[in-house]
């Protein structure tokens, strides 16, 4: 929920265009796809760059040390990931 007078600049992983950033805010996820996420990496506050649009989506998880890792999502999951888009 948004505070009055706050702006919620968060959309849908899939907004993002192939190549762009952001960090995941939160999610639309039942719980049992929401763990499972967190367990690959797709967490609150993780950084991620979109590589591939579409089905499946992929996104790079960026990690704090340089290091990255590839995962594929069904469409209907990234869908319900929400992301703050890095400018």
């Amino acid at each position: 929920m948004v505070s009055p007078g706050t702006r919620d600049d968060r959309i849908s992983l899939t907004q993002l265009p192939r190549g762009g950033r952001g960090r995941i805010s939160g999610s639309t996820l039942e719980r049992e796809d929401a763990a499972l996420l967190r367990a690959m990496g797709i967490r609150p506050d993780a950084d991620i760059e979109v590589c591939r649009l579409g089905e499946p989506c992929i996104v790079c998880v960026l990690g704090s040390c340089g290091s990255t890792c590839r995962i594929g999502l069904a469409r209907r999951l990234a869908e319900r990931v929400l992301v703050r888009p890095s400018s």
